[in-house]
């Protein structure tokens, strides 16, 4: 059994092998209030970037507008083990290009190739989709047992 919290830094292979292996986040925001916005998400992490797609009339979206911090905590259910990473979020949505680009591997992770295409014509319908961009500051690490 690792110590409850263990030091973990970007680019540890643990981070990236646990983060590969977990389905889903929860996104939290900075509401209008100040209280926290908690939403769960999809994700797709590459190393460096958490990615998460949504529209741009989301809560979560407008709190980002107003203010860009966020936490995201991916729990492992069975072990008790996660991961919150710290950053600042960026929205991509201008570029709708490169909307559709960076959606993609997200929904990839997710379905095949032939499902992620129908999905990604679905939900940008209203050409509305906008990726949420986080380059973490900061890492938390519980391992759990295993």
């Amino acid at each position: 059994m690792a110590a409850p919290n263990d030091s973990l830094d970007l680019g540890d292979a643990r981070l990236d092998d646990f983060l590969s292996r977990m389905r889903n986040a929860i996104l939290a925001t900075v509401r209008k209030e100040g209280g926290p916005q908690a939403t769960p998400v999809w994700y797709h992490w590459d190393g460096e970037v958490m990615r998460m797609s949504t529209t741009r009339q989301t809560a979560k979206t407008h709190n980002i507008r107003r203010d860009s911090r966020v936490s995201i905590c991916v729990d492992d259910q069975v072990s008790g083990s996660y991961v919150t990473l710290f950053g600042r979020a960026e929205i991509i949505e201008d570029d709708r290009e490169q909307v559709a680009a960076e959606s993609r591997p997200l929904l990839l992770r997710y379905m095949p190739p032939d499902e992620a295409s129908t999905r990604w014509a679905l939900i940008n319908a209203n050409d509305d989709r906008v990726v949420l961009r986080v380059r973490p500051e900061r890492v938390i690490w519980r391992s759990g047992v295993r």
